[in-house]
């Protein structure tokens, strides 16, 4: 109901300003046309005769010139008005159906969803793991935009393994795309660029870091993750606090080079992320309860308890601006300037998710932290 209405709503004006400018035209019409037979009929008479008029009626009832003049007049206007509207309301429908088809609905309803931005050939595989690994995410909370070929498009629309992802073909670093996706209330964001007009590498990553930037324009609170291409490109979003900048050739290159000192690096690293039997590195966010402990304690509950392997802690896990907001909320409630000085200088060099592999043991655990482990995915 509320899309229709919302629809509705974009036309009535232009239909309501039609039929109300037919009809004053018709009362025009009818006063003239009045004038025309004298004082033969009332003003509801010929009222009537144009309606009839209007409808094909063969003015059997109009005798003078000039009122079947008027007739006529009506008549045409009442075509083109009628036409007008009617073809208002048609193209809006054939317009919805097309759009539904084509993927170009407006998914502006959608909540804490995963937009994906972008075309890989197997993205497919892509969407399988993120669903794989977020178990209680349904397909429908992930939107995928990009200008890929209709076919492909289609493709994977049609994929019974797909059934429900949102598809929306569309430039990604258009505001009304994003508009068209609810920008605004997602919660991440994965920007993995595109290159369908044949682009080098710097201009499909330049098109990312303005995807990047609008998204963090239009919600500051959403995770964004983008894979580049370019260590210029690289640098650029680090330096705008992008929460996740994946370099894929940084990765592959130290691959290689460690390939060289160490035999079976790949495969390591490989069963680090994912090797096909359920256990990866993961990151939880620590419970408060632990905040003022030891990293050791916490080493040895997960050891002992939940036969996990803790690896190490992620420093200032979150969303920047959400996490500067935290700190300077607790350093207005201190009467201690010191403390407030401190805080203030702990936001100004704040860097969010920061990975410390392997601390001391007596390195003391923080708010806001993550624990780096290696178990089974839940």
């Amino acid at each position: 109901m509320k899309k229709r209405k919302k629809i509705f709503n974009k036309y009535h004006i232009i239909i309501f300003c039609s039929i109300v400018i037919f009809y004053l035209l018709l009362v025009i019409g009818c006063y003239i046309a009045l004038r025309a037979n004298g004082e033969e009929y009332s003003f509801l008479d010929v009222l009537l005769i144009n309606i009839l008029t209007t409808s094909g009626n063969d003015y059997e009832f109009i005798r003078t010139p000039g009122a079947r003049l008027i007739g006529v007049i009506v008549l045409l206007l009442s075509m083109f008005i009628m036409s007008m509207v009617t073809g208002y309301i048609s193209s809006l429908w054939v317009d919805r159906k097309l759009n539904s088809k084509r993927g170009l609905k407006k998914m502006q309803n959608l909540r804490k969803h995963i937009i994906i931005c972008g075309w890989k050939n197997d993205i497919k595989s892509l969407i399988s793991d993120i669903l794989r690994k977020n178990k209680n995410l349904p397909i429908d909370q992930i939107v995928l935009v990009t200008n890929e070929d209709i076919d492909k498009i289609q493709a994977l629309r049609d994929d019974p393994d797909l059934k429900g992802l949102n598809i929306l073909k569309g430039d990604y670093t258009l505001e009304q795309t994003l508009n068209n996706v609810s920008a605004k209330y997602a919660s991440k964001v994965l920007i993995i660029g595109e290159n369908q007009e044949n682009l080098d590498a710097e201009l499909v990553d330049s098109r990312v870091f303005v995807a990047a930037l609008m998204f963090r324009n239009m919600n500051s609170r959403c995770h964004i993750c983008a894979e580049i291409k370019t260590e210029r490109y690289k640098n650029y979003l680090e330096a705008q606090n992008c929460a996740e900048v994946i370099y894929t050739d940084e990765y592959a290159r130290y691959i290689l080079s460690t390939s060289t000192n160490y035999s079976g690096i790949s495969k390591v690293l490989s069963s680090f992320l994912d090797n096909g039997d359920g256990k990866s590195v993961q990151i939880e966010k620590i419970p408060d309860k632990w905040v003022g402990k030891q990293y050791i304690d916490l080493f040895n509950y997960y050891k002992q308890e939940k036969n996990i392997l803790v690896i190490g802690i992620l420093e200032n896990m979150g969303v920047e601006k959400e996490l500067k907001h935290e700190i300077l909320a607790e350093a207005q409630k201190s009467t201690n300037y010191g403390e407030i000085i401190q805080k203030m200088r702990t936001v100004k060099t704040l860097e969010t998710n920061h990975p410390l592999l392997n601390p001391n043991d007596d390195y003391i655990l923080e708010k806001n932290m993550g624990v780096i482990f290696i178990g089974k995915e839940v």
